[in-house]
């Protein structure tokens, strides 16, 4: 009696589930030909070794670019740029110019050594042209920790000086635990609690080393991702670059601990001692270094680069509607190769990249188009500035008036790990997605919303908003269009403990649960294509 009503709950429960299933398969056609198989597929290829991290600028974003236009012909979308699928753009990059730019050091009474060592700039921001020279003072970590009662500045006079400082803070012993809290002490996060007391020192410059307990020499060792980014400074042609100077600051800038014992040789002391020292006592130890003078000469360098978005698209099937596009955006680019190490972008971004081919082959399946077209646009450019998207809306394929939604995807394939989900790294669970929006159209988030009650997923809105301390909203390519008008939604599973960092690699990617993923953003997409009137946006940027 037992296994009869067994077998007769098992056969009542495939009946419910195939039932479902061809609800879901009958209700949405297209999602069918999105799989975990075809993702995983196109991640391997965009994050394998051979592509050495996408970098702007180099041969493997190139053939990123020409792999991704090469789907897209495959396919059978239509070029969106005349008869080319590629948008191509250009930017300036002003860099240091190493062959012409050195630190010297002079101590009395003998010759001066010269570095030709790469120097980083922090501030200003990007490259400059300028030389300094001055006495230097040896300045501790540069922090001042009022709770701790410990400043390294206090019973120095800065000014007109050139201050050399350590990285991050005091710590253990054996360098695995750091003395003061409240910091990130780990990251380059751990700067800004020194910035203040530095940029109103009245020195001259500020020169950042590695702390001996971290095991690096360079900043580009320490902090690859960081260092990359301090490198050059890159604006898109025809416009004016980003810089923040503020007269008066001392310039910040990073450079070799070779150069730091140099400059402490002859003084009895070297930075090993005096980081222990430092750490033992939790008080400052900072003083003029006696016979020295150090001189800084940075030259700039301005290139041009030209760098291309892919951008494929479907005509809609009504006569009038078609005129009007929905956008599905993801960036193809990532971090390169930094400090010995690639970084392969799996979850950033090979998944979105894979994600739109596969969307993309949804739509082409279609006997019946939807009604309004369709862009597929694969933008580059965005680990160094969201330039790609940047240009796209400068220039755009389509007229934006014409634009309904933009519908964007940044990191979707990774699922929720026992070191990840701190407050500033948040992830999903198995069934996670953050949807993250900034309210444009309360219609289009309806529209979500309706898919999320069909779907196994569950949509999370929590890092929406423009006050969400994260930024998120503004960090990805999406928001281009937001400061066009245009409604968006963006999709990201969230901040894992390998992003930007060489373990973001195609193994760790949950690939049935970004199928589920990509699935829900195809029938978002599907519904605003579809609907008999545009979608409303109520809440505007340009009335923000």
């Amino acid at each position: 009696m037992v296994h009869k009503e067994i077998r007769k709950l098992s056969a009542l429960l495939a009946l419910i589930i195939c039932s479902n299933i061809s609800w879901s398969q009958k209700a949405m056609p297209g999602t069918d030909k999105i799989n975990s198989a075809d993702l995983e597929t196109y991640v391997s290829f965009l994050a394998s070794p051979s592509m050495s991290g996408r970098s702007n600028g180099e041969k493997e974003l190139d053939i990123t670019v020409n792999y991704l236009a090469s789907q897209a012909r495959l396919m059978g979308l239509k070029p969106a740029n005349r008869n080319s699928y590629l948008q191509p753009y250009s930017l300036m990059k002003k860099s240091i110019d190493l062959e012409r730019s050195e630190v010297i050091i002079f101590t009395s009474g003998k010759d001066s050594i010269r570095f030709r060592e790469p120097i980083y700039q922090l501030l200003p921001t990007g490259a400059s042209d300028f030389e300094i020279e001055g006495d230097v003072i040896f300045a501790g970590y540069g922090l001042k920790a009022d709770s701790y009662g410990y400043n390294d500045l206090e019973g120095i006079n800065p000014e007109g000086k050139i201050l050399l400082v350590m990285n991050r803070s005091p710590m253990s012993e054996d360098g695995t635990k750091y003395l003061f809290e409240g910091s990130a002490w780990s990251t380059m996060m751990g700067i800004q609690p020194k910035m203040t007391n530095l940029m109103f020192s009245k020195a001259k410059a500020v020169i950042f080393v590695p702390d001996p307990k971290s095991g690096c020499v360079s900043v580009e060792q320490q902090y690859p991702g960081i260092a990359g980014e301090m490198e050059s400074l890159k604006y898109l042609k025809g416009t004016k670059p980003l810089i923040i100077d503020m007269p008066a600051m001392p310039r910040m800038l990073f450079v070799s601990r070779k150069v730091a014992d140099e400059l402490l040789r002859g003084s009895g002391y070297t930075l090993d001692n005096l980081q222990k020292e430092i750490d033992l006592s939790l008080k400052p130890n900072s003083f003029v270094i006696p016979g020295k003078r150090v001189r800084i000469t940075e030259t700039s360098r301005t290139d041009e680069i030209v760098l291309n978005n892919v951008a494929a698209w479907i005509e809609g099937s009504d006569p009038v509607l078609k005129k009007e596009i929905v956008v599905f955006s993801g960036h193809a680019d990532h971090l390169g190769e930094r400090g010995g190490s690639v970084y392969p972008g799996a979850d950033d971004n090979a998944s979105g990249c894979a994600a739109i081919l596969e969307i993309a082959q949804a739509f082409q399946s279609l006997e019946k188009k939807p009604l309004r077209s369709l862009l597929f646009l694969w933008v580059t450019g965005e680990e160094i500035g969201l330039f790609g998207s940047q240009s796209y809306v400068e220039n755009p394929l389509f007229p934006l008036e014409n634009t309904v939604a933009d519908l964007n995807m940044d990191m979707i394939g990774r699922v929720k790990g026992v070191a990840d989900s701190t407050g500033d790294t948040p992830m999903t669970g198995k069934t996670g997605v953050f949807v993250i929006t900034g309210n444009q159209s309360r219609e289009l988030v309806e529209i979500a919303r309706e898919v999320d009650k069909r779907t196994q997923l569950d949509f999370d809105y929590s890092l929406s908003g423009r006050n969400h301390p994260l930024q998120l909203f503004a960090r990805s390519d999406h928001y281009n269009f937001v400061k066009k008008d245009i409604p968006v939604l963006f999709f990201s599973t969230g901040l894992h403990t390998d992003y930007h960092k060489p373990g973001d690699t195609p193994d760790k990617i949950d690939y049935e649960k970004m199928e589920l993923i990509t699935r829900s953003i195809f029938e978002i997409g599907y519904n605003v294509a579809n609907r008999e009137k545009r979608i409303v946006v109520d809440n505007p940027f340009s009335k923000w």
